[in-house]
């Protein structure tokens, strides 16, 4: 027992002295890289996105009467993906009746191989007399298939999975999702759409950046340390994640790295510092300076890109990890402005 005691003491020390994982502090805060949007930046998304108005939502909202929560009405939600994909999420609103277009909305997006996770992790929001939503990733940890068939070889895990193309790229069908969770959220007759927050961690950061970055619809946005951003520095100084996937895609189909420049050339279509400087939302970003998983230069890369109204929220002494007390932040952040 005291051994235990010894080596936790120890390493609580060691945390407490930890060096900073990236750039001194002072230089990250006017850390702001070149853009590596591609001419055709705008059409492409463009494109992507009058196909998805092309195809129908065909959405289902069925109600699940049988969970101990009362003071939430909750619906286990279906919709199509442009390719017809279906899309599994939770949507919540407080009980009781609601005027149209009473309710703000808040979007979650959720971290890699995550899922939409469970209703009751909804329920501050509906609480705060709010509707909420949360989906899958395609083809990550929830009921959502990927439902797409790509080129090339791959390495395990989504993101090199097309990787030499950005039109048959593994997240540009999961932008596009990402954008339908709002046409969704929007169809409901309690919500008003002029109230829509969009958020998330890690890659829920990035895919809230691209909702906000695509979507002119979000007024707020709340990403924490995203992930998919600032791509060849990320892949260049990361220690753990799945920036990872990259490198190995490299060890194992182009060791000279002869493709080097189409690979990047094809991440800067879903790079979050592209999408930051199209985002008009008011955003708070959180940014943990221990975070060895998405990197603090990337994170401030999107940060000093963001085109709108910010506010930073920056913990010094913590990595890629749960911050239940941001999540009030974004709860005060929601309560002011949306």
């Amino acid at each position: 027992m005291k051994r235990r005691a010894f080596c936790r003491l120890h390493f609580i020390k060691e945390l407490m002295f930890m060096p900073n994982v990236d750039l001194p502090l002072s230089e990250l805060y006017h850390y702001k890289p070149d853009l590596t949007a591609q001419p055709d930046f705008d059409e492409f998304w463009n494109n992507a996105k009058a196909d998805s108005k092309q195809a129908p939502l065909n959405a289902k909202a069925e109600p699940v009467n049988d969970h101990p929560l009362t003071s939430i009405r909750i619906y286990d939600v279906v919709f199509d993906g442009m390719d017809g994909t279906p899309i599994h999420g939770w949507y919540v609103v407080p009980a009781g009746d609601h005027a149209p277009g009473s309710l703000p909305v808040i979007v979650k997006y959720h971290g890699y191989n995550g899922n939409r996770g469970n209703p009751h992790e909804l329920l501050h929001w509906a609480s705060m007399g709010m509707a909420a939503f949360a989906i899958d990733a395609r083809g990550q940890g929830g009921l959502t298939p990927v439902g797409a068939v790509f080129p090339q070889g791959s390495v395990s895990g989504w993101m090199t999975l097309g990787l030499l193309n950005p039109a048959e790229y593994y997240y540009r069908l999961v932008y596009i999702d990402c954008i339908r969770a709002l046409d969704f959220v929007c169809g409901r007759q309690e919500v008003d759409a002029s109230r829509i927050a969009v958020y998330g961690g890690s890659q829920g950061g990035g895919l809230a950046l691209a909702a906000a970055g695509l979507d002119e619809r979000p007024k707020l946005a709340m990403p924490y340390y995203p992930f998919l951003c600032h791509f060849r520095r990320a892949v260049e100084i990361h220690n753990s994640g799945p920036y990872a996937e990259i490198k190995n895609w490299f060890r194992r189909f182009d060791p000279e790295h002869l493709q080097e420049e189409r690979v990047y050339r094809t991440l800067s279509y879903f790079d979050g510092i592209n999408m930051a400087s199209r985002v008009r939302a008011r955003t708070l970003m959180a940014i943990t300076l221990q975070d060895i998983t998405c990197p603090p230069s990337t994170c401030f890369a999107v940060y000093n890109h963001l085109a709108g109204e910010k506010e930073l929220k920056l913990y010094h002494d913590y990595g890629h990890e749960a911050l239940p007390f941001h999540e009030e932040a974004m709860m005060r952040f929601a309560a002011s402005y949306l």
